[in-house]
């Protein structure tokens, strides 16, 4: 008999595939299946039996260490951002013996034994060498050597199918044979029943895995702030449900959660070329420097879009992936703890404050980046008005070598993801990017906004907003040889509005005016020579 759960699971994955129609569903397949059989493969030429036991017998532990790492690594299931905190911290543990650790690990995937014995096994050598025990990195390479039987284990995902499928009293958070041997009963149990149900035959535990991370995602998205408990209740059919929750709770996802791809509009080079008026050719450049340093910056003059471009640039480059973008604004006050890491006030539970040490916005943006292969993209606006060797630090090496790691002053190891991007943007009337440190602009592309009117045309044609831009740019050609220096020149951006034919006069009276106030503050007849009272009648 088909249970209500199986049914649910149906539903559940359709709301992601409304199309979904079994387990070779091109878009699930590409989504879900693909990457991670292709990690099967890679990982059999890194650490198949025959040159595991090849390398145990030169005594080429390092390199072994070494090939677990990248196998760890060739998926994004694991949480590996934080390297002596993540799921694979017990590669890098202190006094860790190389000889007897490689010898347990080929024991635990080779062994003919039966895999709750040797789960055993390599707890009790874990616990007694006091080596990080966690169930991601034992479960994991089971699961990647050997997908036909055997399965991974993210605890959050673990407990929540264990409720859903009603065995949520047997969900023990510690690593032991006894809860693994359950969780392997569920998985395929679940495999048959599908195989019977609509005709859903899965090949292996990969299919399995992968239909339980959607519906786990899809489930974290309808409860939204409902804890385990609560989500669980809220994924049973209406008839079976237990009165409204009382137990709502802020929810705030985990850092080793695994993210699901979510489904995206194309934004292509042409899209973003009809938005910033930039020639698909020069944003194709732009996109290109971008990727090949990973980080770049947008310099220039107020008002020639940097923002606005980056912003939209990175919208390209994670579109129809499950990237990201971030955008943060520095600033004078902005410093490493803000951006990396710092002692910060928290409230604990009896409602005192205590002083923490917290992770900053770039540190946590990391750690969410390494859930996934696709690119992800912080965008800083205002790079120059923050004390930019202050905030990064020792970023200043990790964002050029990406596959170094560095210890944080708490103590984590840190690296930054090869899928990050940064895309800074820079105002040279604040500050001449001269000045910024060489150190740090020696590791950007930095690619240079200069005011290009042939904008405010190309915008009013494509508006049709009715106003006549020559006179407003043979003007504008005019001041910017008065003012004289390209870091202060005056963008278009002002003037890429549709009300401008009935905006232009307070534009320039209260943005135009003051600026140049300020920058012909000893020249007071070139400030006269451009007010609006003496420029009306040419323009109007």
């Amino acid at each position: 008999m088909i249970t209500w759960q199986s049914k649910e699971i149906i539903r559940l994955v359709t709301e992601k595939y409304p199309e979904w129609d079994g387990f070779t569903h091109p878009p699930f397949v590409a989504d879900e299946i693909d990457y991670k059989r292709k990690a099967v493969k890679q990982t059999r030429e890194l650490i198949g039996r025959k040159l595991f036991k090849e390398l145990l017998t030169a005594g080429d532990y390092d390199e072994i260490i070494s090939r677990l790492e990248k196998a760890g690594r060739l998926t994004n299931l694991m949480y590996t951002a934080q390297l002596r905190n993540g799921d694979l911290a017990i590669l890098y543990a202190d006094g860790l013996n190389k000889w007897e650790f490689c010898q347990q690990v080929f024991s635990l995937l080779y062994d003919d034994r039966p895999t709750p014995d040797k789960l055993d096994s390599f707890r009790e050598y874990c616990l007694i060498n006091k080596l990080p025990l966690r169930w991601p990195f034992a479960s994991y390479f089971l699961f990647i050597t050997k997908p036909s039987a055997e399965v991974f284990v993210k605890p959050r995902v673990a407990k929540w199918f264990m409720q859903f499928m009603g065995f949520g009293e047997m969900y023990e958070s510690e690593l032991s044979a006894d809860m693994y041997e359950q969780f392997k009963k569920s998985w395929h149990g679940l495999k048959a029943e599908l195989g019977g149900f609509g005709d859903y035959p899965a090949k292996d535990m990969i299919d399995i895995q992968s239909l339980l991370w959607v519906v786990y995602g899809v489930s974290q998205k309808r409860v939204e702030g409902l804890d385990t408990k609560g989500q669980i209740e809220l994924d049973r059919p209406t008839a079976l449900r237990e009165p409204e929750p009382e137990y709502l709770m802020h929810y705030e996802l985990d850092d080793s959660t695994f993210d699901e791809p979510q489904d995206k509009e194309i934004y292509t080079l042409e899209s973003c070329a009809a938005e910033t008026g930039f020639e698909v050719e020069q944003l194709e450049q732009w996109r290109n420097n971008i990727d090949r340093r990973k980080q770049g910056i947008f310099y220039g003059p107020p008002g020639t879009g940097k923002t606005f471009l980056a912003r939209k640039l990175a919208e390209h480059m994670v579109s129809e992936t499950n990237g990201f973008i971030e955008t943060v604004q520095f600033h004078p006050a902005y410093d490493y703890a803000d951006f990396v890491e710092g002692i910060r006030p928290n409230i604990d539970s009896d409602g005192q404050m205590a002083w923490a040490n917290r992770p900053g916005v770039f540190l946590k943006f990391c750690r969410k980046a390494q859930s996934t292969s696709a690119i992800c993209v912080m965008v800083i606006d205002e790079m120059n008005r923050g004390n930019l060797a202050r905030i990064f630090g020792e970023l200043m090496m990790l964002i050029e070598y990406r596959e170094d790691a560095i210890t944080l002053p708490s103590g984590e190891y840190f690296i930054v993801p090869d899928n990050v991007r940064i895309i800074g943007t820079m105002n040279t009337a604040d500050r001449s990017i001269a000045l910024i440190d060489h150190a740090l602009r020696r590791r950007f592309a930095c690619m240079h906004l200069a005011p290009d009117f042939r904008l405010i045309e190309k915008y009013h044609q494509t508006h049709e907003t009715g106003f006549a831009p020559a006179k407003l740019i043979n003007l504008l050609g005019d001041l910017n040889r008065d003012i004289a220096d390209p870091a202060y020149s005056l963008g278009v951006s002002y003037f890429l509005t549709p009300s401008l034919q009935t905006d232009l006069p307070q534009i320039w009276q209260t943005e135009i005016e003051p600026y140049l106030e300020e920058y012909f503050f000893n020249q007071p007849d070139k400030v006269k020579k451009y007010r609006w009272a003496n420029l009306s009648g040419s323009l109007v």
